[in-house]
């Protein structure tokens, strides 16, 4: 009879939320003759997923396995079982993962609303600009190289837009679990209904409930913190006094009491800023404050109350306006690296980048060929850069405090040129400004 025995090295790994564990796992053949090894792992912390590569090993040889942490994955110290199945025995080796809570979570603001919304308000594209990537569709295999490039900026979060069940960005967002699915990389929704309406308690528990039981599970992307709950940002634009602003608190802090006592599922609620939003009497409840606000380069809300955040913006430039027209911010890339500077030494525990991928109000960071039709001279069109774009590049440059030494490796640029879209438009209308003592507008 075939038999093999197993060693892992190193015995144990220590790594920071959201981050990757890395072990070789080595076969060696103790009777008979090599066989195939499928390998795999038990008791893995929720939050976290196994990858082996290869797959199948001969016994003999060696796979690396990685263990791909999330902010979902808890605070503590796991012992694991890797266990290599052989045809007629199975073998087993222990490794002791340390994973340590993430002192500062980086995220994108993302837009899973493509090919729909290339075409929209009379122009096809939507856009100034020209992705490196093309026009492309919201799927699995462009999620997945997104991914691999937001991890290069030690991105391990991104915010995606969702406006409700049944929505354009709904029927998306299989595309970008899938696309996440084994990275470390985790999703939480921006719940874009706030900023169309106000939204009655009632809904937005079936709403969040849904969203949970949809795209949820212990190895589902969709970002949990531990002890704290599903993670959601609100985009609450239309609080444009502090009485509106106020009643939203309200609304949240009921929403997360009803959603525990009808289906006993938690909620980390971040609201947007508005005028006198530290003096409502909810606030203290509510976990966390931001500012969507990309016409502005800088938002430092690392102060409020709950967790704090620090916003940084590329540009804007919104199609259909002209250059310069408000609101409007050039891109300078001095400034950006500045900004990312400010915000890591900020000491916020939210650090976001608006936007990932928001081409038709000209906030992304990823990678442009330039820009569409002749511009100002000096106006920066193409940040392609060397194999990633240069805003990536600086943000993998500038990592955030209590990061490892060296982020995941990017994966290879695509050659893929998706088609572009049918003639098909579903992005809502852009939402109202903020108000004077916040920010300039934002969408």
């Amino acid at each position: 009879m075939n038999d093999f025995a197993l060693a892992a090295t190193p015995g144990s790994v220590t790594v920071t939320a959201g981050h990757p564990a890395r072990f070789t796992v080595a076969t060696t053949v103790t009777a008979g003759s090599s066989e195939p090894i499928t390998l795999r792992v038990a008791d893995l912390p929720a939050g976290t997923t196994a990858e082996s590569t290869p797959p199948v090993v001969t016994a003999g040889a060696s796979a690396e396995l990685t263990l791909h942490t999330s902010i979902s994955t808890r605070a503590g110290t796991f012992t694991l079982t890797v266990e290599g199945r052989g045809a007629s025995v199975t073998r087993q080796v222990e490794v002791r993962l340390v994973v340590r809570a993430a002192p500062v979570v980086r995220a994108a603001f993302y837009y899973p609303w493509f090919p729909e919304a290339w075409k929209q308000q009379g122009l096809d594209p939507f856009t100034n600009y020209q992705p490196a990537r093309g026009f492309y569709p919201v799927d699995e295999a462009t999620v997945r190289e997104q991914v691999a490039e937001m991890r290069q900026g030690w991105i391990t979060l991104g915010i995606a837009s969702w406006f409700g069940r049944g929505t354009t960005t709904d029927r998306h967002w299989p595309a970008i679990m899938a696309g996440a699915r084994n990275t470390g990389f985790a999703w939480a929704p921006y719940y874009e209904p706030e900023g169309v309406t106000e939204v009655d308690v009632e809904r937005i528990v079936e709403d969040l409930h849904y969203l949970r039981i949809t795209y949820g599970g212990a190895r589902s992307p969709l970002a949990v913190l531990p002890g704290r709950g599903m993670v959601v940002f609100v985009y609450n634009a239309n609080d444009l006094t502090a009485a509106r602003g106020c009643a939203t608190v309200e609304r949240w802090n009921q929403v997360r009491e009803l959603l525990a006592q009808r289906y006993g599922e938690s909620v980390y609620v971040n609201l947007k800023v508005f005028p006198g939003f530290r003096t409502c009497p909810g606030t203290s409840r509510i976990d966390g404050w931001h500012q969507y606000g990309p016409a502005r380069a800088e938002s430092d809300f690392s102060a409020a109350p709950g967790e704090g955040t620090y916003t940084v913006s590329p540009g804007f430039w919104k199609a259909g306006l002209a250059y310069g027209q408000e609101p409007f911010l050039a891109r300078d890339r001095d400034r950006w690296r500045a900004g990312l500077a400010r915000m890591n030494a900020s000491g916020a525990r939210w650090q976001l980048v608006t936007t990932w991928n928001e081409w038709g109000e000209g906030t992304a960071i990823e990678a442009s060929a330039g820009c569409r039709a002749p511009a100002p001279a000096g106006t920066w069109c193409d940040w392609r850069g060397d194999g990633i774009s240069d805003l990536v590049a600086d943000l993998r440059d500038l990592p955030p405090p209590g990061a490892p030494t060296a982020p995941p490796a990017a994966a290879p640029p695509s050659a893929r040129r998706p088609a572009d879209p049918p003639p098909e438009s579903v992005r809502p209308p852009a939402g109202p400004a903020d108000p004077p003592s916040a920010d300039p507008p934002g969408r």
